[in-house]
């Protein structure tokens, strides 16, 4: 292996820990419904719904044929309570709706091929006779007391914003060209046949679709289509079409013109033959270029419609250059260069003007991309690319966000992505001079600066841009930011769900600000050196920044883990990137004038995730410094235990900080038209000084309890509840577990300043205890996942890598011993 540079050949192998082997499964229990109720008058209530199905039924009755399409029964059900669990989706399905759509906050769209409804209305006049006798509830009463009311899905509900603001400005006989998303019903077949249906009715109107393409991993059924406007407006018409929007803008790149020349950057270190590969798909790479000559392993095109992988934008090339040689600006200024430390393998799948081809959709030509990496053995993908119209918006899922998530799993690989780009025209208002302090607050109060497709995906690592170390200003500009904060022009989060997003961040420039007009500038100071692969250039490095070229910095490091861990899944490349991460002040919103007493650490995290990403502390362990790591499949509602031992220098006396960091990675189902967008939620906690089957007893009774909400009581034979652990012995970490479980993928950390308390009666090892908690996966699934816990410990107190190991093995040799006897 080449190390990164920095990265200390020296070190020790990280540690492999197994689990505690107990039973773990999770008891069943039996769901009741209890509660309130929100409509006390069930007759009144059921009559109100009975004529908003009759209306419903009365417009799909009363609609002719829409380009030769027969109306269907698409209908939008709003509801009391936000998502749906898994035990409320069987009873749609006994109600005779099939869910399409649970993505929205309150709103469910279904889908019946009953045109009467009958089992529906059935269903609602049981409701509406009251409990029969001995019957404290009426018969369906939490289900039909959670809908509020009933109502068509129509044209309001397909046209995309950017759509609408076209549509306005051509005329009926224009041609545009859309991207169609059909409601995918539940299984690929009948996907397919509406795609094809609606296929052949535009083709009969006189449109053309270019490409149709499903999912049934990720539960997309996609179209991309040429027609006249007016065309597109009955497209609006069709039941069976979810969504309507015009293509994606195309990326841009704010590069300076170029001012080194070939002959300062010649005769490069290269990486060796053996090389571990990291894969990007952009818009290709120039192979020749100095900075890549000798880096590049292939660049292709996987797609008919691009002609070879030559770059002739110029982004690919930039983000390659940081792929395999890192940060450019001390190499070029000392001209002391570090060997590659990887080979790249690039996919175009963008034109010349940085836009997928007409007429492929990007969901097409990134599966086909990732697929063509998967099998040349990449393990980690650097997608530096962004939908600028496909903002996220509430808890859906934008499409290609769901294919990352589908692809990764199914290719057991990790995408790293961007968190997108924002000009701070679109959330700053005015321009004044508070803004390069106070532009992360104006971020945070904007809607305009959120995530943009498909940096919300759940299992890929998304990266923001911080500002980079500043060089010299021109007089009178000053910066958007100091060196650390996030950049201006890097999007925030939370993710789908409020899952933490981004992860990490890395540097990547900023812009900045004319004193006295405050106009917004961009000189090559507070920029980073890039490959400079515009076509005609007659330089090779330019300047520019964004979250495109903070991306590849985190891929770098997950490639080196992946290099380290070449049998080992992609959630334990994602697990260990993590893992590496080093934490990032909030000081740039305490910085605002707004913010007098510091900001809460959620808001930061909005911006730089768990931190940046490190090769130092990514695939190597150290004497002070020790990652324990494990991977296994959990069943659904199912708990692990893992005995972490608790370092004696943990226990010294002495006024020094040691601390443990814990990850954990696992790939979901993922649905993109669901609240519940993942079939399983994982999360973790840490305890002590408790025995193992404690702990697991403890736990299974947690795990059901936060299923069932407060609607079901579960006994404890020995009366303990995880919330009433003292605190000496369950760890409370940062952030909390309410918090980082939302996501897949989960950091959090804990520092001691003072040494730990000791349990004489009791085991001192830390449990980390994983939990299942299923959404809608199928009950007898397992869902993989990874871990990593690093203990550390500062300058101070003893080495603890050899104690922990040793400790580990010990425990492997019992159990195995245990496991015989038996």
């Amino acid at each position: 292996m080449i190390p990164l540079p920095g990265f200390d050949e020296g070190g020790q192998p990280h540690v492999v820990v197994e689990r505690v082997q107990l039973d773990g499964s999770r008891r069943k229990v039996r769901r009741g419904f209890g509660g309130g109720r929100n409509f006390g008058d069930r007759k009144k209530h059921a009559n109100d719904l009975s004529d908003d199905v009759d209306f419903v039924l009365s417009n799909v009755a009363t609609r002719t044929p829409t380009l030769g399409i027969d109306p269907r029964l698409i209908l939008v059900v709003e509801t009391m309570t936000s998502g749906q669990s898994v035990a409320e989706e069987a009873n749609w399905q006994r109600s005779g709706l099939r869910i399409v759509d649970t993505s929205t906050t309150k709103r469910v769209v279904a889908f019946s091929d009953d045109p009467a409804m009958s089992l529906f209305l059935a269903r609602l006049e049981d409701y509406s006779t009251g409990p029969k006798k001995g019957q404290a509830s009426a018969a369906h009463e939490a289900f039909f007391d959670n809908i509020d009311n009933v109502r068509p899905y129509g044209s309001q509900d397909r046209v995309g914003v950017e759509l609408q603001t076209v549509l306005r400005q051509v005329g009926r006989d224009d041609d545009i060209t859309v991207d169609v998303e059909v409601w995918y019903p539940g299984d690929v077949t009948t996907a397919e046949s509406w795609l094809t249906l609606i296929s052949d009715a535009i083709g009969g109107a006189g449109g053309v679709v270019h490409d149709a393409f499903s999912s049934e991993a990720s539960g997309l059924a996609l179209m991309r289509v040429s027609a006249r406007a007016s065309i597109v407006r009955q497209l609006l018409d069709v039941d069976l079409v979810a969504k309507v929007e015009v293509l994606p803008e195309a990326l841009t790149i704010n590069a300076s013109p170029s001012e080194v020349g070939a002959d300062t950057v010649s005769d490069l270190p290269l990486p060796n033959d053996s090389s571990p590969l990291v894969g990007i798909i952009d818009s290709g790479v120039v192979s020749n270029h100095p900075l890549l000559r000798g880096c590049i392993v292939a660049a292709v095109s996987t797609s008919a419609w691009i002609e070879d992988g030559a770059d002739r934008h110029g982004h690919g090339t930039a983000v390659a250059s940081i792929l395999a040689r890192g940060h450019l600006d001390g190499q070029i200024s000392s001209n002391d260069w570090v060997a590659p430390p990887f080979r790249v393998v690039s996919v175009r799948v963008l034109d010349e003007n940085a836009q997928i081809p007409p007429y492929r959709l990007a969901e097409r030509e990134l599966t086909d991309a990732a697929i063509y990496l998967a099998q040349q053995g990449v393990r980690v993908i650097n997608l530096s690319l962004g939908d600028l119209n496909g903002m996220i918006v509430g808890n859906r899922a934008p499409s290609i966000a769901a294919l990352l998530d589908a692809l990764s799993r199914s290719l057991n690989v990790v995408f790293v992505v961007p968190t997108g780009n924002v000009a701070p025209r679109e959330y700053a208002g005015q321009f004044d001079e508070s803004l390069a302090v106070d532009y992360p607050l104006r971020m945070l109060e904007s809607p305009n600066a959120r995530l943009l497709d498909p940096a919300p995906a759940a299992t890929a690592l998304t990266v923001s841009s911080l500002v980079s170390p500043l060089g010299p200003l021109p007089l009178g500009t000053v910066s958007l930011g100091k060196a650390g904060w996030p950049s201006p022009v890097s999007r925030i989060g939370p993710g789908i769900g409020d899952a933490i997003k981004p992860e990490l961040c890395a540097p990547a420039g900023t812009m900045g600000q004319e004193q006295e007009s405050y106009a917004l500038v961009e000189p090559d100071a507070l920029q980073v050196a890039v490959a400079d692969g515009r076509v005609n250039s007659t330089g090779v490095i330019t300047h520019d920044f964004g979250s495109s070229l903070a991306a590849p910095h985190v891929s770098r490091v997950a490639a080196l883990v992946a290099s380290k861990y070449p049998e080992n899944s992609a959630n334990l490349i994602r697990a260990l990137t993590l893992q590496s991460a080093e934490p990032v002040s909030s000081d740039f919103l305490s910085a605002s004038t707004e913010y007098a007493e510091g900001a809460p650490s959620a808001e930061g995290r909005r911006f730089v995730g768990y931190g940046e990403a490190s090769s130092l502390r990514s695939a190597e362990s150290a004497i002070r410094d020790t990652v324990l790591i494990a991977e296994s499949n959990i069943p659904v509602d199912g708990v692990h235990l893992y005995a972490v031992p608790v370092p004696e220098a943990f226990f010294t006396r002495k006024r020094a900080s040691r601390g443990m960091t814990v990850t954990l990675s696992f790939d979901p189902l993922v649905r993109a038209r669901r609240m519940d967008y993942l079939s399983t939620r994982l999360k973790f906690e840490v305890v002590r000084g408790l025995p193992a089957d404690e702990v697991i007893e403890l736990f299974l009774s947690e795990a059901d309890d936060a299923a069932a909400g407060t609607r079901v009581k579960i006994p404890n034979r020995r009366g303990l509840k995880v919330s009433g652990i003292p605190t000496q012995k369950r760890i409370t970490m940062e952030p909390a577990q309410t918090v980082r479980s939302l996501g897949a993928n989960q950091l959090a950390r804990k520092t001691w300043q003072n040494s730990l308390p000791r349990f004489n009666d009791f085991p001192n090892d830390f449990f980390v205890v994983v939990q299942s908690l299923n959404r809608w996966a199928p009950p007898t699934s397992m869902q993989p996942y990874a871990l990593t816990v690093r203990l550390w410990v500062d300058e101070k107190l003893p080495p603890i890598y050899e104690e922990v190991r040793t400790k580990v093995s010990s425990a492997r040799i019992r159990a195995r011993g245990r496991a015989q006897a038996r």
